[in-house]
């Protein structure tokens, strides 16, 4: 692994990305995967699913779980669990309860809610956003249908996961509220234009 990193470090260094990221040794693999992610030679949207550290360096980005202990974002990232959706695919229509909330590793999804029976967008999220998580906190039927844009890569954490993580960590606490603040900010700028 060393000479990884120093054959990448090193002027015209050249690495085997393709030999390291089929390597029979699954650290070797992951190991690879995190080197080609931190040099710039993979983006993490395009690993197809994500292993551990992956996921440990996908929250570290957001900004929600951005300032727990490594420990604890080790945590969230091994009670979350990947989901695809292809475009066009409703993740959760308005109405449903809310059981689940996803955090966007890669693509784009729709926040849409019907008003005079016509479909209104609300808002698009995009990679280290998340959504759905105002009906968890709630308990109340979702306020909005949510709709892949393009394929959509995710991370979910069940309800049960999220309360726990809420009573657990004061700083993910505080983190909602602020996002719950500026979407609350968002959706009165929206009804008043």
């Amino acid at each position: 692994l060393m000479r990884l990193w120093e054959e990448a470090g090193a002027p015209g260094g050249k690495v085997d990305w393709e030999r390291l990221l089929d390597d029979e040794d699954a650290w070797i693999r992951d190991c690879a995967v995190f080197a080609a992610h931190k040099l710039g030679e993979m983006k993490m949207e395009n690993i197809p699913t994500l292993s551990l550290m992956e996921r440990i360096l996908f929250f570290k980005r957001v900004p929600l779980f951005a300032n727990l202990s490594p420990g604890d974002i080790k945590q969230v990232a091994a009670i979350a669990q990947e989901e695809t959706f292809s475009d066009g695919v409703l993740l959760t229509s308005e109405g449903d309860i809310g059981d689940v909330m996803f955090i966007i590793v890669s693509g784009e999804v729709r926040v849409t809610t019907t008003k005079n029976q016509k479909e209104v967008e609300l808002a698009r999220r995009k990679a280290g956003e998340y959504v759905g998580e105002m009906a968890l906190i709630s308990k109340e039927p979702r306020s909005a249908s949510l709709a892949a844009v393009g394929n959509v890569h995710a991370l979910c954490i069940d309800q049960k996961s999220f309360e726990s993580l809420l009573r657990d960590r004061s700083d993910v606490s505080l983190a909602v509220i602020q996002v719950l603040c500026e979407r609350l900010k968002d959706a009165s700028k929206w009804l008043h234009s």
